[in-house]
């Protein structure tokens, strides 16, 4: 129950606050009408960073500010970039190439605004504003093993015609490594200088990038530039390089970074399915009852595109009933019976 609250509690506080506005997917009329036109492009300021610990989250929600607190320190600290270049640049490069459009230099000014007609305003002169947010990004403890932890990333994406501030095109992308084989420690996260958050924040980036060109905006299949190699599976890449006495950051041996294999065999460097049909995040049930989810070749699993880009909280995938989420991304905080089992667990604590 702690676990469930608390998990809802940074989300609130570190993400993107839309929740009353609906995915939006590009239409073909839409898409054809930017050709030609010109796309400003908003910058934000870099969002809070929930460092979520055990030992931190036994103080409740006084704890919450502390993983707030403790998370932003760690980014400044070591500069860990916001994903949100990653998407900005890929999906305008995108449009460009796909739709013709004029997309101009990002603005060299952060904004806070982020309702339609407020985006509309500040670039009258432009025909189109791509508004790319990044909302909850975080690490957290698995309620079942507090020693070892997951990294999730949120985002929205907004199209704004400026001449009606009409939301062209808008949807949240909320993607996670909870299902992945290798959970990373704290100290593995911290370690030469956060290298691995960089790395799999950057590849959780890259997963948005794939998801919403397909699901958002509907490019062509190979139109959007291929995830870069040593972000397709940072996580394994790091198992292997520790069991071969490699730093995170360091390629394997042979330069290249294998995909590992999906449920059907196949390798792929993209997201295999994207959200559900309605692009509402689907809801998650126990391993007794397994449900196809969007997964992507590096075992990062996108939840699907939302309106608000929140990213769950949830409970490591063995035999733990995840917590089931709302329309709206946000997960309630209503516990089901695993959610105790934190009670349960080892006595080693990360601060």
């Amino acid at each position: 129950m702690k676990y469930t609250m608390l998990a809802c509690a940074l989300m609130l506080a570190t993400g993107v606050a839309g929740a009353k506005d609906k995915p939006v997917p590009l239409s073909a009329t839409d898409a054809a009408a930017l050709q030609g036109k010109t796309v400003a492009m908003t910058v934000h300021e870099r969002p809070s960073f929930s460092a979520m610990t055990a030992g931190k989250a036994t103080f409740g929600l006084i704890g919450a500010g502390a993983m707030i607190s403790a998370g932003n320190k760690l980014i400044q600290d070591n500069g860990v970039t916001d994903p949100a270049v990653v998407l900005r640049e890929q999906l305008a490069a995108a449009l460009a190439q796909v739709y013709g459009a004029q997309v101009q230099a990002p603005d060299t000014t952060p904004t806070k605004a982020s309702k339609p007609k407020e985006l509309a305003a500040l670039h009258p002169q432009a025909d189109y504003v791509l508004d790319v947010r990044s909302g909850g990004w975080m690490y957290a403890y698995y309620p079942t093993d507090w020693n070892s932890y997951w990294i999730g990333y949120s985002a929205q994406v907004q199209l704004i015609d400026t001449k009606t501030a009409r939301q062209v095109s808008n949807a949240a992308c909320n993607a996670t490594t909870q299902k992945h084989a290798n959970s990373p420690s704290r100290d593995d996260m911290h370690g030469n200088r956060a290298q691995l958050i960089k790395d799999v924040t950057t590849a959780l980036g890259w997963t948005c990038v794939q998801l919403l060109g397909k699901e958002q905006f509907r490019f062509p299949a190979n139109t959007v530039a291929a995830t870069p190699a040593q972000w397709i599976d940072p996580l394994a890449d790091f198992a292997r390089g520790r069991n071969n006495g490699m730093t995170a950051g360091s390629p394997p041996s042979n330069g290249m970074t294998p995909a590992l294999p999906t449920s059907n065999g196949t390798t792929a460097a993209g997201v295999s399915n994207g959200a559900t049909s309605n692009s509402s995040t689907p809801a998650r049930t126990t391993a007794s009852a397994p449900a196809p989810m969007s997964t992507t070749s590096n075992g990062m699993t996108p939840v699907g595109t939302t309106s608000n880009g929140m990213t769950p909280g949830g409970a490591r995938p063995s035999g733990v009933t995840p917590v089931r989420m709302t329309a709206n991304g946000m997960a309630p905080a209503t516990a089901t019976s695993n959610d105790e089992a934190s009670a349960e667990a080892p006595a080693a604590v990360d601060g």
